[in-house]
């Protein structure tokens, strides 16, 4: 009996280790799944956080629920991706100072990113700014493709990275509040 028990065991972990083998993602020891890279971050070729690089390819959420991917945020406009808190006091004035200018953002496209743990601070945002007035220009969504961390360099709140209307590329990133001054060049 203890020797097919044994037989049996080394099986399974014969076969186990097979399949560790073929995708390393599906077998992990509790508590060590956060030390294992995601697979698409093994794929990353850009540093995102540098100028001149492109916008990587996502997919994620708006506070509606409803999906966004890059493609939608193509209007040959420059693209405004805001990392922001929805407590932040700079980050909703720099909202509502979009939402006084939205009438020159005509090419152009806001997106707000939040972190998956701040969605339930959307409502009070939204009671704040009432962002969704502008919806046709600006969007706000919570992270759910992991860009937070391939763009913004967590420095100050709110950053702003400004990409390219046509190459799509990281033309200028700002910390902290930004006067329209400051970002009327960059408006379409």
């Amino acid at each position: 009996m203890k020797c097919n028990l044994l037989l049996f065991a080394c099986l399974l972990c014969f076969s186990l280790s097979a399949v560790a083998q073929k995708n390393p993602y599906l077998l992990t020891v509790p508590g060590s799944a956060a030390l294992r890279p995601w697979p698409e971050e093994t794929k990353v070729k850009f540093d995102y956080k540098q100028l001149n690089a492109p916008l990587p390819k996502f997919r994620i959420y708006n506070h509606e629920n409803k999906e966004i991917t890059t493609d939608v945020l193509e209007t040959g406009g420059n693209l405004f991706v805001m990392m922001f808190n929805p407590t932040c006091e700079h980050c909703e004035d720099q909202t509502m100072l979009f939402k006084e200018h939205i009438a020159l953002f005509q090419k152009s496209k806001i997106l707000l990113i939040a972190t998956p743990v701040q969605v339930a601070n959307i409502g009070y945002f939204q009671s704040n700014t009432r962002f969704s007035d502008v919806k046709d220009v600006m969007t706000v969504s919570v992270d759910s493709a992991r860009l937070i961390e391939k763009l913004y360099r967590y420095e100050e709140m709110p950053q702003i990275n400004i990409y390219d209307g046509k190459t799509h590329r990281l033309i200028k990133t700002t910390n902290s509040f930004q006067p329209l001054d400051s970002l009327r060049q960059y408006i379409q």
